[in-house]
């Protein structure tokens, strides 16, 4: 295995007739450092890949291990996965990216650094190094699947957990089995802060007891250390399902209740038994943060209080606040009082109503950043603690959270034409175009694909089954002209010629109509 070198590990399974590569890390570098170390090892040939999920520390670093881009190995992943990196990078990946780098601490100093939760750190910016993915060309489709893959038998094994896509590896001549992430040392995420909806804890409970029925000798997860033993694994699959299943099943029962989600967060505590074992401590998920998924996960955004129902403002709610109070000055006079009696999240509450009503004010945009550094330092979870200082960066002024260039241009070149499309329609900018109706046709002449993006009543209506016979421009290129054109407008760059395209309609005409669109997903 190799585990350190980034936030996820990889798992070599030398197999009869050649490597089995189970995940591949986030960073092309560090995968590439693996393979090394791997070598040291064995110099068979790399025959297969399994994803276990979309996550992009499970695929992203898939680059390091390709050794022959000419013949590559066969690339197992479940049939949801191409689905789900899709969805990932074309649904508000802007406020996933900028939340993930929070979660994940990667602009914290190391001063104040603890860790990533289940792995040191994620690999982001290095200057040489690269996230991309490759798409399987094996795909699982059901939910078990006995298979030889280079020589050895194994089992391919649906366990939606953490993800609805996961995948597991049983290998029956090992009693090994490899878990993805639904077991690591660390409670779990059942809801992430970085955004996501909650994950299903039935399903992950569920998937858990199919491993325990297997009575493995060996569990390998891939973030944190294996477990070796069968009265080990049996002991941690155990009480790691059993306390995500305590955690669900009081959740429900309060909320059934009628209580709020932060009521219900209030009666849901993990006895000590569970609480204080290793793989249960919080670290990484935590329990309030659980019970909070498992109450959207049935009913949705909305408490049950019709207070919540049309809420004030957060900018109303606070003047009302501080006018209250009396004032911002007397605000912030409780505000350090609170500070001085330790009771820091008041603190922070009550800066930050003076924020908004008047975001120039020092005093209290200091104070907030010294709550937030002073919360993240004291947190035992990992990714609370770098979501707290990271936040407090920001709010300081030293940080602001952008995906660079690099980073955006893999991922456009990553993805497909038709994800590239499902991206503009939420890109629109209907204040100021929302009285057009244009029609405009897009051919992409390599893929023998057509893509019409028409407005009207105030959205962008991007189809592929439609052959307008009427339209206002028709743009014919390839698919990396596209592409290009898409990193430089993403990119904000002025499309200052169009020399890659062939244009039916008039070239100002098609400017005007990319100006409907933001320049930059990320804003």
């Amino acid at each position: 295995m190799g585990i350190g070198y980034a936030l996820g590990n990889a798992i070599m399974i030398i197999a009869p007739e050649g490597l089995i590569i189970v995940d591949v890390t986030e960073s092309s570098m560090a995968a590439k450092e693996i393979l090394a170390e791997f070598r040291k090892i064995t110099k068979k040939p790399i025959k297969a890949i399994i994803y276990t999920h979309h996550h992009t520390d499970h695929i992203g670093g898939v680059g390091g291990f390709i050794e022959d881009p000419e013949n590559l190995p066969d690339i197992w992943a479940h049939e949801q996965l191409p689905l789900e990196i899709r969805k990932f990078h074309t649904t508000a990946y802007g406020a996933k990216f900028k939340r993930s780098m929070r979660q994940f601490g990667v602009f914290v100093t190391k001063e104040k650094y603890q860790n990533a939760g289940i792995g040191i750190q994620l690999n982001y910016g290095k200057a040489k190094d690269s996230m991309g993915f490759i798409l399987p060309n094996k795909l699982l489709t059901e939910m078990e699947f006995d298979t030889n893959i280079a020589g050895l038998d194994v089992r391919l094994m649906k366990i939606p957990g953490e993800t609805s896509d996961q995948i597991g590896l049983w290998i029956p001549s090992f009693k090994a089995f490899m878990c993805a992430d639904d077991m690591y040392r660390a409670f779990p995420n059942i809801y992430t802060i970085r955004g996501a909806p909650a994950r299903d804890p039935v399903d992950w409970y569920t998937s858990l007891q199919r491993m325990l029925d297997l009575s493995p000798e060996y569990l390998v997860p891939s973030h944190t250390q294996p477990i070796i033993g069968k009265e080990n694994v049996r002991a941690v699959l155990e009480v790691y399902r059993d306390g995500i299943q305590f955690v669900h099943d009081q959740a429900v029962r309060f909320i059934n209740k009628g209580y709020s989600p932060d009521d219900v967060v209030k009666h849901v505590i993990m006895p000590d038994k569970l609480r204080l074992h290793p793989h249960l401590r919080e670290f990484y998920g935590t329990v309030p943060w659980s019970v909070k998924g498992v109450f959207q996960l049935y009913l949705g955004w909305f408490s049950g209080d019709p207070v919540d129902l049309f809420p004030l403002s957060n900018v109303d709610k606070a003047g009302r606040i501080v006018a209250l109070a009396g004032g911002v000055s007397e605000v912030l006079s409780a505000a350090f009082k609170a500070w001085n009696d330790n009771d820091i999240q008041w603190a922070l509450e009550l800066a930050s109503y003076v924020l908004v009503v008047d975001e120039r004010n020092v005093e209290a945009r200091k104070l907030k950043v010294d709550c937030l550094t002073l919360l993240g330092i004291r947190n035992i979870n990992a990714i609370a603690s770098n979501y707290y200082i990271t936040t407090a960066l920001e709010t300081s002024g030293s940080l602001k959270l952008e995906i660079d260039d690099k980073h955006r241009e893999e991922i456009i070149l990553a993805l497909g034409s038709r994800e590239l499309f499902e991206l503009v329609s939420t890109m629109y900018k209907y204040e100021e175009c929302g009285g057009r109706s244009d029609v405009v046709v897009f051919e992409i002449t390599d893929k023998n694909q057509q893509y019409t993006i028409q407005l009207r009543n105030f959205v962008a209506i991007v189809r592929d089954d439609l052959k307008p016979k009427f339209y206002d421009l028709k743009v014919i290129a390839s698919e990396k002209a596209v592409k290009k054109m898409m990193i430089e407008r993403i990119a904000n760059v002025k499309l200052n010629n169009l020399k890659d395209f062939q244009l039916e309609g008039n070239e100002d005409k098609f400017r005007s109509f990319m100006a409907c669109f933001e320049s930059d997903w990320n804003r």
